[in-house]
């Protein structure tokens, strides 16, 4: 068995990838590696490449537990609280992640998933996605209510204080959107709730990544997954005959999906200044789709946001992982506000979530775990990072531009509910 290992990290053999790796290492830990973006990179690749092999070589991680995102997110994060990471690295990683390297990721993702779909397949999807999110938050609801008439919560805390920020579009709506919301409706400052509400959200990511992990394994083997498509469609087969090459040696024409991919962003903030109500992600994702739907842009065109893409999930994935397991991930803040009663609904929430997003889309012709992992799953996490975490958790990246409605526009459609109801029961 151990002569079938193969060791291939950063697509680097062991005899190439080890002696890079020590330079990085003793330059991290002699203090001498530089702090900028040049030392951060590869210390991410080093770090976060060997974890994802790790968890593609250990059989548990492999089959059961998503092998791609579990090690080097709670690897890094583990590495953070050891004290393992000297000060010097964590800051140029922090800068490297809150200078645009995360959302750089997302862009090319977002934009090359909507891009290599088939048309007929995206406009259906698209059209039936949006009740899966309702039904969704509808069940997730419905089941925090459960959850505190399990623990005898007062259910206006479980919902207000709970349930939702877990659902409001990531830890910016949890720690910024929602306590000013409650804040503008009661008069008083709720900042102070910043730390619990980012507890809540940061405990229900680690829960819909865990879910998704354990579930993809025994639930590709029945008929509720299509196995990374989410369009339930007879002509499948035709669709994937359809495809063109995932891969592409003229590297000219992969620059030219990092410009494309990074332009569709630019043009979704401008549209956001105009429109405020929807976020410029959501916007992208918006003028991608018609732009794909109305065939403005030619495949051969579209095929070089596919490109860079499958570069990005290739080369990109390990290090982004990594950075956000050091810079966002911080084990110790999960206990400070941790409760029984409060773990409970929350996984009550998820399931809820869960299972309404899996009946919704099936009801409107989705595959049921797709519709769960995206509209269910990435609407109980942390926002773009935790998509990235849950869908590479259920080997569903392709579908990270429903994930991002589910975030952002699902989160903006449950801060309003949320901002009703408050009303009448606070």
């Amino acid at each position: 068995m151990a002569g079938k290992l193969k060791f291939e990290v950063c697509g680097l053999e062991a005899k190439y990838f080890i002696p890079f790796a020590v330079i990085v290492l003793v330059a991290t830990y002699t203090g001498t590696l530089n702090g900028d973006f040049v030392g951060s990179v590869p210390f991410l690749m080093a770090v976060g490449g060997l974890f994802f092999w790790l968890g593609n070589t250990i059989p548990i991680l492999n089959n059961y537990l998503a092998r791609a995102c579990l090690l080097p997110l709670f690897g890094t994060s583990f590495m953070k609280f050891l004290g393992l990471i000297p000060e010097p690295v964590m800051n140029s990683v922090n800068a490297l992640m809150r200078g645009g390297y995360q959302n750089l990721y997302i862009a090319a993702l977002l934009v090359g998933s909507i891009l290599c779909m088939n048309r007929k397949v995206l406009l259906g999807a698209t059209a039936r996605y949006l009740p899966a999110v309702l039904g969704s938050q509808v069940f997730a609801l419905g089941f925090v209510l459960l959850g505190g008439l399990i623990t005898g919560t007062k259910l206006s805390d479980a919902v207000f204080m709970i349930g939702a920020p877990i659902m409001s579009g990531g830890s910016a709506g949890a720690i910024t959107t929602l306590p000013a919301t409650y804040g503008a409706i009661s008069g008083q400052d709720m900042t102070s709730l910043a730390g619990p509400f980012l507890c809540y959200a940061s405990i229900a990511n680690v829960i819909a990544v865990l879910t998704a992990a354990v579930m993809v394994g025994p639930i590709d083997k029945t008929g509720l997954s299509g196995k990374g498509a989410i369009l339930i469609d007879k002509n499948a087969k035709t669709v994937e005959e359809e495809k063109r090459p995932g891969v592409s040696f003229d590297f000219a024409k992969i620059g030219a999906g990092l410009f494309m991919s990074c332009a569709f962003m630019v043009a979704g903030n401008i549209m956001a200044a105009l429109v405020p109500a929807i976020a410029g992600i959501a916007w992208a994702i918006i003028l991608a789709i018609v732009a794909k739907c109305t065939g403005i842009i030619p495949e051969k065109v579209c095929d070089s946001g596919t490109w860079w893409m499958n570069f990005m999930l290739k080369n990109g994935l390990p290090m982004l992982i990594a950075g956000i397991g050091v810079s966002s991930l911080d084990i110790t803040s999960l206990g400070a506000y941790f409760s029984i009663s409060a773990l409970i609904i929350i996984i009550l929430g998820i399931a809820g979530g869960l299972l309404g997003a899996m009946i919704f889309g099936r009801l409107v012709g989705l595959y049921p775990f797709e519709s769960g992992v995206t509209a269910g799953l990435c609407c109980c996490n942390i926002g773009g990072s935790g998509d990235i975490a849950v869908l590479t958790a259920a080997n569903r990246m392709n579908l990270l531009a429903f994930a991002s409605i589910s975030t952002r526009i699902g989160g903006a459609l449950m801060v309003l509910w949320i901002s009703l109801l408050y009303r009448f029961f606070i």
